[in-house]
């Protein structure tokens, strides 16, 4: 049953019995004195039964222990020892200190409710509702930059060998629990034991500089992999969903990084796949990582963080997580689509990166009928000879001519809609052709399928506006950097969605801490609340009891036995 915050003041609450001064400016004064207007427990209403059961912890209270612990990037433990005896918190919180606010249990399924429910999300356009109430987010149309941020995954990353061993680890424990058996004598049974290891390529006695012995070695490591696929096809109906996970799993690092040969002498044998899987999973503890990369030189295993900030504010407007491999365009138009439902504010000009101007994305935009505002690449010179832009590409008149005046409408159309046009023997005896092209068959001309988007790009950042426009991006460089403070580069959380749990409570923590400081730049009080005059004499003010010249009860038993002044 939904548990609801006490609006009475205790009267043992932080700053009534123990003198407390928060510095306004703080992170911990400035949350305690908006908690009231951030979160209401009615909110989380659908978490809760109506009627069975017991008051909960209020639920507002949870919600700003979250962003107090991922402010301060503490466990869950830390978290709920911090609730009771660090008097910050507790003042946030706005009880007494010295009894933790929930069990740690409790903080975890609240924060479960949050992920299946989309409630962090909620939590997030909080931000913006109080970046709203204190006049920084506008009405009207937005201006917005996008971009993303590598996040460093949460599990393991092995190489194949250790990586199979888990798969027929996780494999093995599930028959061994379906069959009845303890996980050790199933284990020694099947003449699995050396999986169980601390690392099955650090236990093995080989000799790695040696090819046939690692192929042997992975062979083995193969043949006990498929022999237990087999024995989990046998697996009864009500036992088969839970070897399913397990097995599929199992089945699919076997197919992204080994050949298995069965040739007609020699026995069956397997070998390492060359190259990388595009879709390759680096860890069994964590599926959903993958490898990517922001440039040719800095790569990484995980996810990415894609943001989308308003330009004016530089308020962070909208927060996902996207697999590691995943190019930065994937979903940001749904991300606008997001923006707007949140705000309830049109989105009028969109500016990105090099990552985002692909000719499929500007179509995309187009077709949608928004404005993305990309820097084209400039025309490469092949060979220090005359590049595309020396060409004059007439796309009404299907023809293109070169810089010696030739004109061709000679063309082969490609798979993507392209066109490649040729002009062949007008390169023969042209002056310029030593400029041009080395080819036999003379110099070529690839037409882009969007290369009128693409021309009108490149004419639009030439203008004194479009460069304008594309140096405002560097906010979304700004957005990223307060989420980076907040501990986004280095996930938390063992898969996608708890990830974008914890990029969604950083993003709603920047958000606040970023609208509360430039309230204080205004110089002007922040948004009232019914409750802000007595929150704010409870967390700045030395405590009612010293203000009455009593002496706090929690000194009473000391007194009594000599022990105080």
């Amino acid at each position: 049953m939904l548990g609801r915050r006490k609006k009475q003041v205790s009267l043992f609450d932080v700053g009534n019995v123990w003198p407390l001064e928060l510095p306004e400016g703080s992170f911990h004064g400035q949350l305690a004195q908006a908690a009231p207007r951030l979160f209401q427990d009615e909110a989380f209403l659908s978490f809760y039964s109506e009627r069975v059961g017991r008051p909960s912890v209020p639920p507002s209270q949870l919600a700003l222990m979250l962003l107090l612990q991922q402010q301060a990037g503490c466990s869950d433990e830390e978290a709920v020892e911090r609730s009771g005896f660090d008097l910050r918190w507790a003042a946030v919180l706005g009880r007494h200190a010295g009894a933790p606010l929930c069990a740690k249990s409790t903080l975890q399924l609240f924060r479960s409710h949050l992920i299946l429910h989309e409630g962090v999300r909620q939590l997030f356009e909080g931000s913006l509702q109080e970046a709203r109430r204190a006049g920084l987010l506008k009405g009207g149309k937005l201006k917005v930059a996008v971009d993303t941020k590598p996040m460093l995954g949460k599990g393991a990353v092995e190489d194949t060998y250790n990586l199979l061993a888990a798969g027929i680890q996780q494999v093995t424990r599930v028959l061994a629990m379906t069959s009845g058996e303890k996980l050790e004598a199933w284990v020694a049974r099947q003449g699995l034991g050396r999986y169980f290891g601390p690392s099955l390529k650090g236990s093995a006695e080989l000799d790695w500089s040696d090819p046939q012995a690692r192929e042997a070695f992975l062979t083995e490591i193969v043949r006990d992999a498929r022999r237990l696929l087999h024995w989990a096809s046998f697996a009864g109906e009500a036992q088969r969903e839970r070897v399913k996970e397990a097995c599929e799993l199992l089945s699919q690092l076997l197919l992204q990084d080994v050949e298995w040969q069965e040739p007609p002498e020699g026995g069956p044998r397997a070998q390492l796949k060359r190259g990388t899987a595009p879709d390759r999973i680096p860890s069994v503890s964590d599926p959903e990582q993958r490898h990517g990369h922001k440039s040719a030189s800095k790569r990484f295993t995980g996810h990415k963080v894609a943001v989308v900030v308003d330009r004016e504010s530089q308020l962070i407007l909208d927060c996902a997580v996207l697999p590691g491999n995943a190019g930065d365009a994937q979903g940001v138009l749904e991300a606008i689509e997001r923006v707007e439902e949140t705000t309830g504010q049109a989105v009028e000009q969109v500016v990105g990166d090099g990552a985002y101007g692909s000719g499929a994305t500007r179509q995309a935009f187009q077709e949608a009928g928004r404005e993305l505002v990309v820097r084209a690449p400039r025309a490469s010179r092949p060979g220090g000879r005359f590049p595309k832009s020396a060409f004059g590409i007439d796309l009404a008149g299907e023809s293109v001519t070169c810089p010696a005046g030739q004109t061709t409408r000679t063309f082969v159309k490609e798979k993507d809609g392209g066109r490649l046009y040729q002009f062949g023997a007008a390169c023969t005896g042209c002056p310029l052709r030593s400029q041009c092209t080395t080819s036999a068959a003379g110099r070529q001309v690839r037409v882009h399928p969007q290369e009128a988007l693409l021309q009108a790009a490149r004419a639009y950042q030439q203008t004194p506006e479009g460069q304008a426009v594309l140096s405002d991006r560097v906010v979304v460089e700004h957005g990223l950097a307060r989420l980076g403070a907040l501990g986004v580069g280095q996930a938390r959380y063992r898969g996608r969605a708890k990830s974008r749990c914890q990029a969604l409570l950083a993003a709603t923590l920047a958000n606040l801490r970023w609208t509360w400081n430039w309230v204080a730049r205004q110089g002007r009080p922040g948004p009232a609340s019914s409750d802000s005059l007595t929150r704010s004499s409870r967390t700045k003010w030395p405590g009612g009891w010293a203000l009455l010249g009593l002496t706090p009860p929690h000194f009473w038993p000391y007194r009594s036995l000599g022990l105080a002044a």
